[in-house]
């Protein structure tokens, strides 16, 4: 046999080879993402990332697709409000199976809209209009609500509303009692196993590391494209552009303006940019036993006015925009974003400060989480209002800690100012009267519905409006009040920017889920 020939013969061969061991591991998805999810638990999981992961391995009985603008069928086939407003009736496509190969009944979904209330995760408030939850029949689910509610059908896309295969989750310590706060013992099985009927199975998951997705080969729908999907744990953006030219992931997710740069025009890499719905905000602590001097009213405008809205957008990057309160532009009602060259008055945040008792500043902590949001750094940021403060003679030490750390005092209401960001938990303004005073976020703040009980009347008020004008008067009412007194300052709405292999489909945003997993393709 001639060299030549020979050389053809073993490049076949190893062509072979190679294509036989791509076809043994079957088609994989690698996405490179800075997470922040705890728990896997969908009636515990409330982080911002953690619907990327339960979206695909989870049925709801209402869902997105490509955005949050039109809600679809997902575990339902059709759905039936009654005249009072009060009542909800589903009825479940037939021939649904969990994972497992049990079916999917209207008990599975009593059971597990249960356990998420009775285990009153940081979630359960989603469910808490739900008076009651019956099964009349295996395909029918009825909710009776406790007040009207004009966002319940996009609450019931959230994990909370999540239906899990309820033979094996009890099989595995959970239940649906009413005192499964403490006596559900099925957190740890969850946080590495799926009990779902979406089109991927939890795999497994590392913590800081990875999570493994493979595919359900008993869904209900049509099959995804991708075996196995892989979503690794890369904090650094510059490595997860890195990793994006080498081939080594398919979606560098959390790219930064520089990042950006840098890519844009490679061959065989796409970027995307859309308008995320994740606000960065700062808390400042209305209880003067946890926020000293921060707890004055006062001075908290005198912070807001303090601050460089410019500054922080240029750090945020290229389609920031900066809220008046905690009401993203792109929802229902939301007024316009504040002009970032006119908000800062350095002049009245001092005569602020005199008139609170502290003409010469004070000291403070500030609490920041060292987490990469939307490509931007936390604590990079943080150094920026750590500037913009001592304009007004407020020093701030600067203390920074893990996701997993900071999580626990900041719903705790421990903190006395800090630095957060939020995603909504479903695509409508009801989810952000959580920041209102005696509301789940507002008490983060120690903001009591005591301290402002006008504003937390028509929050109240606004929650059951369905008339689409009035809803708009009130949220309009909402936000001006916000504006002139409340217990956070709201710094950014960010664009977010990421960038993928080029031969991708599919890979389109989703504030909600993120990415839509099992809708990419290659």
């Amino acid at each position: 046999m001639g060299i030549r020939r020979m050389s053809i013969v073993l490049a076949l061969a190893a062509a072979f080879t190679a294509a036989g061991a791509a076809s043994a591991q079957g088609r994989q998805l690698i996405v490179a993402l800075d997470p922040d999810y705890q728990t896997f638990d969908p009636a515990l999981a409330y982080e911002a990332y953690s619907l990327m992961v339960l979206h695909p391995t989870y049925d709801t009985l209402m869902q997105f697709e490509t955005n949050t603008e039109d809600i679809k069928y997902g575990a339902a086939e059709s759905y039936a409000i009654a005249p009072d407003g009060l009542t909800y009736t589903f009825k479940l496509r037939k021939g649904i199976k969990f994972a497992s190969g049990n079916p999917l009944t209207a008990n599975d979904v009593k059971w597990s809209v249960e356990r998420a209330i009775n285990l009153k995760g940081n979630g359960a408030f989603l469910a808490e209009g739900v008076s009651s939850v019956s099964a009349p029949d295996d395909y029918t689910v009825v909710f009776r609500l406790s007040a009207k509610d004009s966002s319940f059908l996009t609450k019931v896309t959230s994990n909370v509303y999540a239906i899990i295969d309820s033979k094996t989750a009890m099989a595995h310590g959970a239940t649906n009692a009413a005192d499964a706060a403490t006596s559900d013992k099925a957190k740890l099985w969850f946080d590495g196993h799926s009990a779902g009927s979406g089109p991927y199975i939890l795999e497994s998951y590392t913590p800081q590391v990875e999570v493994v997705l493979v595919r359900n080969k008993n869904y209900w729908g049509k099959a995804p494209y991708f075996d196995k999907v892989t979503l690794k744990s890369i904090k650094d953006p510059g490595t997860q552009l890195m990793m994006l030219q080498k081939k080594d992931i398919d979606v560098a997710f959390n790219l930064g303006p520089e990042q950006v740069k840098q890519v844009k025009g490679l061959k065989g890499i796409a970027v995307a940019k859309a308008q995320s719905m994740t606000l960065t905000f700062m808390l400042m602590n209305r209880d003067p036993a946890v926020g000293g001097p921060i707890a004055n009213p006062d001075v908290q405008k005198a912070i807001r006015l303090a601050l460089d809205y410019v500054g922080m957008q240029t750090i945020a990057g290229e389609g920031s925009i900066t809220p008046v309160a905690p009401f993203q532009v792109g929802f229902f009602g939301t007024v316009p974003p504040r002009d970032p060259k006119t908000a800062q008055n350095l002049a009245k945040a001092r005569e602020l400060m005199k008139k609170a008792g502290y003409p010469n500043g004070f000291k403070t902590t500030f609490e920041v989480p060292t987490q990469t949001v939307e490509g931007m750094d936390l604590p990079t940021l943080a150094q920026k209002i750590q500037s913009d403060l001592k304009q007004i003679n407020i020093d701030t030490d600067i203390k920074t800690s893990d996701i997993m750390v900071a999580l626990d005092p900041y719903r705790k209401g421990k903190q006395a100012l800090s630095l957060w960001y939020w995603g909504p938990d479903y695509p409508d303004p009801n989810n952000q009267l959580a920041f209102l005073p005696g509301n789940s976020v507002g008490l983060r703040a120690n903001w009591t519905a005591a301290m402002d009980p006008k504003l937390a009347a028509l929050g109240e008020k606004t929650a059951v409006e369905t008339n689409p004008k009035a809803r708009a008067a009130d949220l309009k009412s909402i936000q001006e009040m916000m504006d002139a007194d409340t217990a956070f300052a709201v710094l950014l709405q960010s664009a977010r920017q990421y960038a993928y292999a080029s031969d991708l489909e599919g890979a389109y945003y989703n504030d909600y889920y993120k990415l839509n997993l099992a809708a990419i393709s290659r």
